[in-house]
């Protein structure tokens, strides 16, 4: 991408793809995808300016999506077809589709549009207090998500995964169509690279 001057001082460019220094560009990381399933990202505000997240980096990979930051979000016009992509509330039956039941969604109504809060673990729960209309959207939760690939961010529960991963896997799911969705994978593993080697760690092998 091109680049621009930079910082207050301008001795950096910055790439006007992914707003960072080119040498930390990641926009090299970028698979587009056509998703059928429409993505809706909450980004708290906190997060918005994390050089390790992912959220951005998955809008960038798909054709259909849209990121709002803040921290108090107005509700669309209509909740029909919003999933929101969150574990299940402590005690709660598995009423709402797991994973691995979220082709027949427990209201009977196809997803359109899969909702991702992106933030901290503290910080996701505090979108969803702020925001009471998240919490009578059905949930789709990854109670057994495979290992994590986000190996430059420790997560607080072993269920827990970067935006990206969480999206990837729940799309797959949602569109019955993990190969349509392999390239986010793919987009993750370049990303992460970058970041180990932009912090001077070698790539493990995978030999």
């Amino acid at each position: 991408m091109p680049a621009t001057p930079g910082g207050l001082s301008g001795r950096r460019a910055l790439c006007e793809g992914c707003g960072r220094p080119l040498v930390a560009c990641w926009c090299g990381c970028v698979r587009l995808v056509e998703n059928l399933t429409a993505v809706l990202i909450l980004q708290q505000s906190d997060e918005a300016g994390h050089a390790k997240g992912t959220a951005r980096l998955l809008a960038r990979c798909l054709s259909r999506v849209e990121v709002r930051v803040g921290e108090r979000f107005d509700p669309p016009r209509s909740l029909d077809g919003l999933v929101l992509l969150y574990p299940r509330a402590t005690g709660e039956a598995p009423t709402s589709p797991s994973i691995h039941q979220a082709a027949s969604m427990a209201t009977g109504v196809a997803a359109t549009t899969l909702v991702a809060l992106d933030g901290t673990w503290r910080g996701s729960r505090r979108l969803l207090a702020l925001n009471p209309w998240l919490q009578a959207l059905p949930r789709l939760a990854l109670d057994t998500p495979p290992p994590s690939r986000y190996t430059i961010r420790r997560a607080h529960a072993h269920t827990q995964r970067s935006t990206l991963e969480a999206c990837a896997l729940a799309l797959a799911a949602l569109d019955g169509d993990k190969l349509r969705y392999r390239p986010l994978w793919q987009a993750m593993e370049a990303f992460v690279d970058l970041q180990r080697r932009l912090a001077g760690h070698p790539t493990p092998s995978l030999v």
